[in-house]
């Protein structure tokens, strides 16, 4: 359950003709993951992926204007990284011969067992960490990670730990990474119920910057902070 428990900073985009089915998983699903964007076919899951930022697909295989294994084929010309999962009522050889050569990370039989969609959690975890997209490259000699929540200076080979408050800050630029995030917005995060005030959340910055080891993080005065990368 380690592994699986780093998929809860995740996207998952999730693929389902049936709506009831599709309901039912979603809401299974989002024990485990951040966030989840729902499709009806392959259609409108190429186009929600073309919009949006997913790490892991899981789809039906039988879907009316684009079927999951088409699906998977486009995807996989340009994302060879992503995890993608195929579901089928159907068991028989043809169609997972068919999906062989799309490096799924598993091909799912309906009905779905618990243990069966763990297993397959597990190896999507995997899969993400080889691919190094649980981890937020900070600069060539930095990184952030998500599930243990450290910060590695690779060239001291040091791991520093954030604070609950440094973790929710920088987690909040990161998601919004090159765009300036206000005070307003930091201060809900921090704490949604009570207000902290600026100087706080500079005290917070101040301490997030010197684990950081690089002025990563601009002051915007009088607005927010913006947490800058070259993303080229």
């Amino acid at each position: 359950m380690n592994k699986i428990a780093q998929l809860k900073n995740s996207t998952l985009l999730l693929v389902e003709d049936d709506e009831e089915l599709c309901s039912s998983l979603r809401e299974t699903l989002l024990i485990f993951f951040k966030t989840i964007i729902v499709a009806k076919d392959g259609k409108e899951a190429l186009d929600l992926y073309n919009k949006q930022s997913v790490d892991v697909i899981i789809t039906d295989y039988v879907m009316p204007r684009l079927d999951g294994n088409t699906l998977c084929k486009m995807l996989r010309e340009t994302n060879r990284k992503i995890p993608l999962v195929i579901m089928s009522s159907y068991s028989d050889q043809e169609k997972l011969l068919k999906s062989i050569d799309l490096e799924l990370s598993e091909y799912l039989i309906k009905p779905i067992e618990y243990n069966q969609l763990l297993r397959t959690l597990e190896k999507i975890a995997q899969k993400l960490s080889r691919e190094h997209t649980l981890e937020f490259m900070i600069d060539e000699h930095t990184s952030y990670n998500f599930s243990t929540k450290e910060v590695h200076n690779k060239s001291e080979d040091k791991r520093i730990p954030l604070t609950k408050s440094e973790i929710t800050i920088f987690e909040l630029l990161i998601e919004n990474l090159n765009k300036v995030v206000d005070l307003t917005q930091i201060e809900f995060s921090l704490s949604p119920n009570d207000s902290k005030s600026e100087q706080a959340i500079k005290n917070i910055i101040h301490r997030l910057r010197a684990k950081l080891s690089k002025e990563c993080i601009q002051n915007v005065s009088g607005v927010g902070y913006i947490l800058k990368k070259d993303t080229e």
